[in-house]
């Protein structure tokens, strides 16, 4: 308990009562905690296929489950960071796990898709809140490029599980049902609430000599002026866009890899872990450019590569269909690693006039994510999982727009 992590004293942005440098468990207690996120969409994706057999529903239907999950994201966040803005960061992150543990037995034991899309919502709730309780905490050490950095090294840890909880899933669908990956889930979830009780309690980001001096302070005010600013107007509608782009191809990407191009559940996780560690790459990689350039100007560069890629899988899947499944993997290998680099970017510059507010600052870049990301996931299977097509047009038109809002919304450095 004695390491610490470097770079996470408080920087020029420091606060009246805001504590010294935090040991390096605490920052890897939040990365594992931070995971909640990928565990919850990614571990279970291998088994759409089973859930739609064993509960006799449709592909679009068991794509509502993520909706669901989403849709709980945004309604947690929503209430969680400005939570956290008034009574400290660490009781509602130990509440929020609570939550999503027992969510987690709901999931498991659910006897038909609506009762699992509902235990999903309230999922949801749990993993949202501590992930923008999470954002808070960091806001609340650092800005800037520290903070991109700082993100970056919590991405390490919440990368991981990115890559490895389709294959982890793949491989338990070998002993167990889709219902015990929900099992799996009930046991993170008590682990990481021992954790949180053992290791954060003792390091409050936002203590009460802080929390005192926003004393009468007004949600209200608070949501005003984050709409008056430009860049986080900017920031959350273009980060939105993105991650409809990607969770609308993560929710077809099961029945897409394993339904147009053949392969079994193991192949596709290996190929899914793949753009998990290529986002850890992209972020680390952001971590290093933020060090030299321009926070606000490595974002904007990044939404107009990530359009590129996004377009160019389209193309290669209209007018170059017999490159097969290589065609339709490297485009969307090198449009994950561009999101990686992207996302803590976005979430810097939104954060960057907020520290105040962080907590509700967070809240509505989460919100507006998960809420694009429920909208996203099941337009694919509306238009038909038979083709690439669909979901290629889905992610270009939404990164294109992303762009837009970039380049509108971010003025250029002096």
């Amino acid at each position: 308990m004695s390491a610490e992590l470097p770079g996470a004293s408080a920087g020029p942005s420091s606060r009246p009562g805001r504590p010294g440098r935090l040991p390096a468990a605490f920052f890897v207690t939040l990365g594992f905690i931070q995971a909640l996120w990928p565990l919850t969409m990614d571990l279970y994706l291998p088994s759409f296929p089973q859930i739609q057999a064993e509960l006799a529903t449709s592909p679009s239907l068991v794509q509502f489950t993520l909706t669901g999950a989403f849709v709980g994201m945004a309604c947690g966040q929503l209430v969680a960071g400005p939570l956290s803005d008034r009574v400290g960061r660490i009781r509602p992150l130990v509440v929020a796990l609570v939550v999503y543990t027992v969510a987690s037995v709901a999931c498991a034991m659910a006897p038909t898709v609506g009762v699992l899309i509902g235990s999903r919502l309230v999922q949801g709730v749990g993993a949202a809140a501590t992930a923008v309780i999470i954002l808070a905490i960091v806001r609340d050490r650092a800005e800037g490029p520290l903070m991109v950095k700082l993100l970056a090294r919590l991405q390490l840890i919440n990368g991981v599980f990115v890559v490895a909880s389709p294959a982890i899933g793949a491989q338990l669908l070998r002993l167990t049902d889709w219902r015990g990956l929900f099992w799996l889930l009930v046991v993170y979830g008590i682990v990481l609430l021992l954790a949180a009780v053992a290791v954060l309690a003792r390091h409050e980001t936002n203590p009460l000599a802080v929390r005192a001096l926003r004393t009468g302070a007004r949600l209200r005010d608070d949501y005003l002026a984050l709409a008056r600013d430009r860049q986080y107007r900017a920031a959350v509608g273009a980060g939105a866009l993105q991650w409809a782009a990607m969770m609308s191809y993560m929710a077809s990407s099961a029945f897409l890899f394993q339904g147009i191009f053949g392969l079994d559940a193991t192949a596709y996780a290996i190929v899914f872990g793949g753009h998990g560690a290529l986002m850890i790459a992209g972020a680390q990689l952001s971590a290093r450019l933020a060090g030299r350039m321009n926070v606000t100007a490595v974002a904007r560069g990044g939404a107009v590569v990530l359009f590129g890629f996004a377009a160019l899988l389209l193309a290669g899947q209209l007018f170059a269909p017999g490159l097969g499944l290589l065609g339709f993997v490297l485009p969307l290998f090198a449009f994950t690693t561009t999101f990686g680099v992207i996302s803590p970017t976005l979430q810097s510059s939104a954060l960057a006039h907020h520290g105040p507010r962080a907590g509700a600052a967070a809240s509505l870049v989460g919100a507006t994510n998960m809420v694009a990301g429920a909208v996203g996931a099941p337009i694919v299977g509306l238009f038909g999982v038979t083709s690439t097509v669909p979901a290629a047009a889905v992610m270009t038109l939404c990164a294109g727009l992303s762009a837009v809002v970039l380049l509108a919304g971010f003025r250029a450095p002096r």
